[in-house]
């Protein structure tokens, strides 16, 4: 899932403004410890604006994750015409990046927090399967294009997508479980260790 690209002291719509503020609470305090309240902390306009567009905490976590998701749409929608190889990397960049950072880990544990809660929060469920949904479609063209081209063996490209996701998930999941974080640093290394054993054709 990307990150939120704004600055707070820039020419920001309030929206944006919000999806920043709400990403910087999530990183700083995690979802359970985020709240509207600590949401305007971060926001740097008239709090009343966001009073006024959101009700709940729910409400305004799941907008932030339509936000996100518009984000990773546009940015893979960018990134169309490069190799099968090329647009595998952009998306493992943006979902597992080599060395994240310390913020970015935060994120990422706060998000698995929300997807947590996602059998009790439709709208969670919603934006969280739209997202999978995503992804699983730009790994498997990917994959496909790259056998059509010589670039991977001939394998089930839909079957290498689910695995990739479930193994970025589940390394996600223990990393906020076990409150180790170098789990999130190794993953990357793996997955690119996985994608030119058993993906890559041979010479």
């Amino acid at each position: 899932m990307s990150v939120i690209d704004a600055d707070p002291d820039g020419d920001t719509s309030t929206r944006e403004a919000i999806m920043l503020a709400t990403f910087q609470a999530l990183c700083t305090h995690g979802y359970a410890g985020t709240s509207i309240s600590r949401i305007a902390e971060e926001f740097p306009k008239s709090k009343s604006l966001l009073y006024y567009h959101y009700e709940d905490k729910e409400e305004l976590l799941s907008d932030f994750l339509a936000h996100l998701l518009d984000q990773l749409e546009s940015e893979l929608h960018d990134d169309v015409d490069e190799a099968p190889l090329e647009r595998l990397e952009t998306l493992l960049d943006l979902l597992a990046p080599h060395d994240p950072s310390e913020e970015r880990i935060r994120f990422f544990q706060a998000t698995m927090e929300m997807r947590a809660q996602a059998p009790h929060e439709p709208a969670y469920r919603e934006q969280f399967q739209r997202t999978d949904d995503l992804v699983i479609t730009v790994f498997v063209d990917a994959i496909e294009d790259g056998i059509a081209d010589g670039t991977f063996r001939d394998v089930d490209a839909e079957r290498i997508a689910e695995f990739i996701l479930t193994s970025l998930y589940g390394t996600l999941d223990r990393s906020v479980l076990l409150e180790d974080p170098e789990r999130l640093e190794n993953l990357r290394d793996e997955l690119d260790r996985y994608i030119e054993e058993t993906l890559l054709a041979d010479d």
